[in-house]
């Protein structure tokens, strides 16, 4: 092979994370022999069917099997030949979005993407056919995977055992990936058919047994102490808007009714307390 094929195949490789597919390979002039002799001096590594990841990528295993089965979704197209609107392409989903983001413990034996259309999947790959929002959308290590909070509600949604699906929603807590009270309000309406609680302490105790109040950042503080001690919260907002009154206007001409602030300072108290028993 020339140094001039080989600089151009490695100038591709890096535009796409440092990964090139056998057909991406072939459009670049590189014949099964050439490929093989690549392998050979271990300047290509075969990750997945078909996909290679060049010597130079430093890309960790955990990003690079899952970046090299969405390159095999379209194997004959470069990275800039795809739709550079991550909702108009596949996106890695579900289990396999949990694994990558590090929620719970997952068993992944195959990878599933979501796409706004259907595609051909190769071996071990599920293509669930739905276009998302772009707000249900990241990119992480150059791939686009769905959201924390989307990836949560879609193992919700795909019937993931509770307990499973439990661990993943905690790890999403207590790194304050996102909202405790936004996720419960999104899963209030599957509750009857995925049988699970709905009442704030019942849901917290059900899925989050061992969440630890003390570490969680304050939006999910607030959240946990909603969930888990809303008389206490409503009782300590009554107080915290009288003083919040008597900070405001000393003389007591005006009246300071911004209920959304006293609930929650009182939603933070509350936490703040519960978090040091």
């Amino acid at each position: 092979m020339s140094d001039e094929r080989y600089y151009e195949l490695s100038i591709a490789a890096a535009r796409q994370q440092g990964f090139l597919t056998r057909a991406q390979l072939a459009r670049l002039g590189v014949d099964d022999g050439e490929l093989d002799r690549l392998r050979e001096a271990a300047l290509l590594t075969e990750l997945d069917d078909g996909v290679y990841q060049h010597a130079a990528s430093s890309v960790a295993p955990r990003y690079g099997y899952s970046y090299a089965a969405w390159l095999a979704l379209a194997p004959d197209r470069f990275r800039w030949e795809r739709p550079q609107t991550a909702t108009d392409d596949a996106v890695l989903s579900h289990e396999s979005a949990a694994r990558l983001l590090g929620l719970g413990a997952l068993a992944v034996p195959r990878r599933i993407f979501t796409a706004p259309a259907e595609l051909p999947a190769p071996r071990a790959t599920i293509i669930r056919v739905e276009r998302l929002a772009p707000a249900d959308v990241t990119v992480v290590e150059g791939l686009p995977v769905t959201t924390p909070f989307r990836t949560i509600l879609d193992l919700m949604r795909d019937f993931t055992d509770h307990d499973d699906f439990g661990r993943a929603l905690h790890d999403a807590v207590r790194r304050d990936l996102v909202d405790l009270q936004e996720v419960y309000d999104a899963l209030l309406p599957l509750a009857q058919v995925h049988s699970f609680p709905t009442a704030g302490p019942d849901f917290v105790a059900y899925f989050l047994p061992d969440l630890d109040p003390s570490g969680l950042a304050p939006r999910n503080l607030r959240a946990y102490a909603e969930l888990t001690a809303a008389d206490s919260v409503a009782e300590a907002q009554s107080r915290v808007a009288v003083l919040l009154a008597e900070l405001s206007h000393p003389n007591g001409i005006q009246h300071f009714a911004d209920d959304g602030l006293s609930r929650q300072i009182a939603a933070e108290i509350v936490g703040r307390l519960r978090r040091v028993r």
